[in-house]
């Protein structure tokens, strides 16, 4: 074999592998993978966000088992979301669900299912405990809301009634209709 010969068999064998390479590269290398529009594109596994307010003070923390976002509409779902409202004096509100949504931002949250809010009692304060279903909270503005059946549990009183917005800022607790109550004076 001459060194003509020689050249032609590598000009040959280079004109095949650069043409299998050019194919390769048009089927696979260029094309970048993305993220369905209808399916989750991240998640976080124990997520604990905390935001202060301008002093530094702890405002509210959401704590959630997992959290997963979808970039269709930019909204997070959160598995077991726990929320601590922390008021400037010395309460908190403690709230939790099976699940939830929540905006990019986290100013507000939609528990849904079943949902348990608390406050421990103080030398102020009874303990308080709420029972509802899918609740509406905006944490920085320490209120929460729900069109559905509420119920109210304190020392000796239970209140019920559909509907009901609570302003955590000012300890207030609205029912909005269909409200009933039984206060027993034993306790």
């Amino acid at each position: 074999m001459n060194s003509r010969q020689l050249g032609l068999y590598a000009g040959l064998a280079l004109l095949v592998v650069a043409t299998g390479w050019f194919l390769f590269t048009q089927e696979t290398g260029l094309q970048r993978p993305t993220a369905s529009a209808s399916g989750a594109d991240a998640f976080v596994e124990d997520m604990d966000l905390k935001v202060l307010n301008e002093t530094g003070q702890l405002e509210y923390r959401v704590i959630a088992r997992r959290m997963l976002h979808y970039p269709g509409d930019e909204r997070f779902t959160l598995e077991q979301p726990d929320i601590k409202l922390h008021q400037s004096n010395g309460d908190t509100w403690h709230i939790v669900s099976d699940r939830g949504e929540t905006t990019e931002d986290a100013d507000i949250v939609w528990l849904l299912g079943d949902v348990d809010i608390k406050r421990r009692g103080t030398a102020a304060s009874e303990p308080l405990h709420i029972i509802t279903s899918d609740l509406l909270v905006k944490p920085e503005e320490e209120v929460a809301e729900t069109d559905n059946a509420t119920t109210i549990i304190s020392e000796g009183l239970e209140v019920y009634g559909i509907g009901a917005r609570a302003d955590f800022k000012n300890d207030t607790l609205e029912l909005r209709s269909s409200v009933r109550g039984r206060y027993d004076t034993s306790s």
